[in-house]
């Protein structure tokens, strides 16, 4: 008799800049995206803070942006692990890990009532394991405000993986015995991404990736925008950017505008001032011109990634595939330009649902391979661990899961991912001339796991200590001055004894797959030894963390 199994679900999500989506894997195999509370696949990453105790995220939040702006906030993702990351709302001051993780509460929200309701999940059961997707240049700040946002959201975050690498996976371009070398080009509502990856089987080693993540489809919008007021000015002598409702539903009116003129060579736009009423027709030409600053930008940033992925060995001629993903790849003008400059024609992959569906295949092929590994633990007398390390050399677990039955999920292999560095990591010093410059010790687009180890000196007599403050950057360079850069962390180290001048100093950094950062030092006169392993953490205090966490538990996120 064959014994039942209990099927475990896992989610995917793609916390978007402008839309949101979540997915599972089902009892086929499938990726699915879940609907939401109101049947749609994607929710508007957009929140509403009616009180403290009362959040509103998705349609109905976007619908709120004219009517109560001072309550009302969209574009997060652009504030996650940056210097300033804080927004008020309705007189609270929230950080930007908190606001996602209002909108991640909603929509797992609504995908565990759905999946109740067609029977899936028992009542008073929910989903907690899941797999955020992030750009692939996201920083290590940038995704440790992610995975917080999942934690303050209830969640049990897996992992963190790329956008580009999960649309990759949903695509089908792993999961086969060919070796193929694909780019995606992600154009999102706030963000840009392109990455470069070579795939065979279920093997996907990331080659290099570049981007924007102050740049998309709202770029759009705002170029849009600015043309009408400019226009309104011009026809009544008003300038109507200084009305806030008018602005507000203006942001709302555009977005509507630029997908229409995704399927129609022209659309008729029109604004109420108090001037009175503009209307014009409005050209997909005269759209493009207008946003025509914006493409390019885009294009020199494809340039640069085709650049380095050619010193790799993978020159444009090699590339088998360039996928079109996030919801902004949609307008005529991306596969255009691509079509007319690089004479290849690009595939639209699902743009608004692949990175959801291929984060949840990956979350399922892992918490599969996962699952077994601790399995064949239990049958051995091994621990996980040692069996993990086993498997790096013979690769034995990974035979055994490929012919088991059921182990795996869309693909009998296990996914791997070889990742590559998507900044610069480096450390201050002082130069010959004595000033203070950067070092650069990991540079952008280096293999993942990255480490190099460098000597440097002690600058002064009696030196007690050194503080060892590290930047990031997207520089490429191998030294680059200071200017107004502030370090990402500084980490004091302290000698046992005070040493002379040009005492050397023996400085490793390194980066491993799970985003972990190492830093070790050796001072050589007294053997004082440094080694810390950290991941950085986001700009909310522990007090503020504790706060964000105690208002998750008791508001009621609709």
């Amino acid at each position: 008799m064959k014994k039942e199994t209990k099927m475990s679900y896992v989610f995917g999500i793609d916390l978007g800049t402008t839309y949101s989506c979540v997915s599972y894997i089902d009892e086929y195999g499938k990726a699915v995206v879940l609907k939401n509370s109101d049947g749609d696949h994607t929710t508007p990453s957009v929140v509403m803070v009616e009180s403290e105790d009362n959040i509103i995220v998705g349609t109905e939040a976007k619908r709120s942006i004219e009517i109560e702006p001072d309550k009302t906030v969209q574009f997060i993702k652009r504030k996650m692990g940056k210097e300033n990351d804080t927004v008020t709302l309705n007189g609270i001051v929230y950080h930007a890990p908190e606001i996602s993780s209002m909108i991640l509460k909603k929509i797992v929200n609504d995908a565990n009532e759905e999946l109740r309701q067609t029977g899936v999940l028992p009542d008073g059961e929910t989903v907690k394991d899941v797999v955020i997707t992030c750009p692939a240049y996201f920083g290590m700040n940038e995704k440790q405000a992610t995975k917080t946002a999942g934690e303050l959201a209830g969640l049990n975050v897996l992992n963190i993986i790329n956008e580009p690498t999960a649309a990759a996976i949903s695509y089908g371009v792993s999961g086969n015995n060919r070796n193929e070398t694909v780019l995606v080009y992600d154009l999102g509502g706030g963000t840009f991404d392109i990455t470069v990856m070579n795939i065979a089987g279920n093997n996907i080693s990331v080659v290099c990736t570049g981007g924007d993540d102050q740049l998309g489809g709202k770029d759009w919008d705002e170029a849009l925008m600015d043309y009408v007021i400019e226009r309104y000015q011009e026809e009544y002598g008003e300038d109507i950017s200084e009305d806030p409702e008018t602005i507000a539903s203006l942001y709302v009116d555009v977005e509507t505008w630029k997908k229409a003129l995704t399927a129609r060579e022209k659309v008729n736009i029109s604004v109420n001032g108090s001037a009175g009423r503009f209307r014009e027709e409005l050209t997909r030409e005269k759209f493009e011109e207008i946003t025509s600053n914006l493409l390019n930008r885009t294009r020199n940033l494809l340039d640069d990634v085709l650049a380095t992925s050619e010193k790799q060995g993978y020159p444009i001629a090699k590339i088998d595939k360039l996928l079109l993903v996030g919801g902004s790849s949609r307008m005529p003008q991306v596969a255009a330009m691509i079509e007319n400059n690089y004479h290849v024609t690009p595939v639209l992959a699902d743009p608004d649902e692949a990175v959801a569906k291929g984060a949840a295949i990956y979350a399922g092929n892992e918490k599969a391979y996962n699952d077994f590994v601790s399995d064949e633990a239990a049958k051995s007398g091994k621990t996980v661990e040692q069996i993990k390390e086993e498997n790096l050399v013979t690769g034995e677990m990974d035979r055994k899961f490929a012919l088991s039955t059921g182990a795996s999920v869309n693909g009998a292999m296990k996914i791997s991912i070889t990742n590559v560095l998507s900044r610069t990591y480096g450390i201050e010093v002082l130069d010959k001339r004595n000033m203070s410059v950067i070092v650069n010790m990991l540079m952008i687009n280096d293999k993942l796991p990255a480490t190099r180890t460098q000597t440097f000196y002690t600058s002064v007599a009696n030196q007690p200590g050194v503080e060892i403050k590290l930047y990031e950057s997207r520089s490429t360079e191998e030294e680059m001055q200071i200017d107004d850069k502030e370090p990402i962390t500084v980490i004091e180290m302290r000698f046992t004894q005070r040493v002379p001048a040009s005492t050397p100093i023996e400085m490793t950094v390194a980066l491993d797959n799970s985003g972990c950062l190492h830093i070790m030092a050796e001072e050589f006169e007294n053997h004082t030894k440094l080694d810390t392993t950290f991941q950085l953490s986001n700009q909310m205090t522990e007090d503020e963390m504790n706060s964000a966490a105690l208002r998750m538990s008791s508001a009621n996120i609709e």
